[in-house]
């Protein structure tokens, strides 16, 4: 069964990058020609792919939750980069370009993903301690449930909530919460499957590992979860259309994220390739590229 396993942790972050990268070209081109019907379709299929991507970022700010030996030195750095896209977002929502661009308030509605990968592992982090540090938990819950709520008055009174900042937006609101929270328990499942099964099978934890069934075990249940999730989004979106920037047709398009599972379910649990440049340029990739492409999307409609 390991060798069914071939997807390292970097194989899934490049898969994430480059679905994440196309997702905002896509973007770009949907707001620079609404008219061009011809780019339109390509910028759908860009968006429709770029749905593979946050799954795949929450499963691995899970992994990376999990197995680092530095947890304060992990959440510093996604801190780091959180606090860099929110004073981008700060200097763009008090620039004269908010007035020239009606898109832009949207565009900063769209979200901070850092934060939102932060407040992700931030939840998984209270899971694993005792006492008062699970109460950690309502912070990135408090906060994903007002992101979505605030998103989706804004839209549908089309009134500024000023007291609610843009660069605490989140992208995907208690998606990617509930989503890690879940990701995280798949291991808790799989650990009380082992324990039930174990007087017929006499399998321990200890063999399910070394055949490798452990690993995709895991990887099942929390494909699972994501299928769960996916789903509950929709309704969400079902019974509130207006919610987040979105409509019952966008949260359709956002149903093909479910298929992020067939990548989790190829995954052998190890790093993979992990120089010091990947590390680095992991993570330094995505202020770069949003802060590139913001600035085309500029030149292209005249900004500049």
């Amino acid at each position: 069964m390991k060798k069914a396993l071939v997807l390292s942790s970097f194989i899934l972050k490049i898969i994430a990058i480059l679905t994440m990268t196309l997702d905002h070209i896509g973007l770009i081109i949907e707001m620079s020609n609404p008219a061009n019907m011809a780019l339109i379709q390509l910028a759908s299929v860009f968006r429709l792919l770029g749905r593979l991507s946050f799954p795949l970022f929450i499963f691995m700010i899970v992994e990376g939750v999990i197995h680092t030996k530095n947890i304060k030195r992990y959440f510093l750095r996604l801190g780091i980069l959180a606090a860099i896209i929110s004073i981008f977002f700060i200097v763009i929502e008090y620039s004269s370009l908010r007035k020239q661009f009606p898109i832009i308030p949207q565009f900063l509605r769209s979200g901070n993903i850092f934060l939102e990968l932060l407040l992700a592992g931030v939840a998984v982090y209270a899971l694993t301690q005792k006492g008062w540090k699970k109460l950690l938990i309502l912070l990135p819950l408090g906060l994903s449930i007002t992101s979505f709520v605030v998103k989706g008055l804004e839209n549908s009174t089309v009134i500024d909530i000023y007291w609610f900042p843009a660069f605490l937006t989140l992208t995907y609101d208690w998606v990617g919460i509930i989503l890690a929270i879940l990701f995280y328990l798949s291991y808790y499942i799989a650990d009380t499957y082992i324990s039930i099964t174990y007087e017929q099978t006499k399998l321990d934890k200890e063999s399910w590992i070394l055949t490798g069934n452990y690993r995709l075990l895991v990887n099942i249940i929390s494909t699972l979860m994501l299928i769960v999730v996916g789903v509950l989004y929709y309704l969400f979106i079902y019974i509130w259309p207006k919610a987040a920037f979105v409509n019952t047709q966008s949260a359709m398009v956002q149903l093909f994220s479910i298929i992020s599972g067939a990548f989790i379910l190829l995954y052998n649990g190890k790093r993979g390739y992990n120089a010091k440049w990947f590390q680095i340029g992991a993570y330094v990739y995505y202020p770069a590229h949003i802060i590139i492409l913001f600035a085309i999307f500029i030149l292209i409609n005249g900004g500049l």
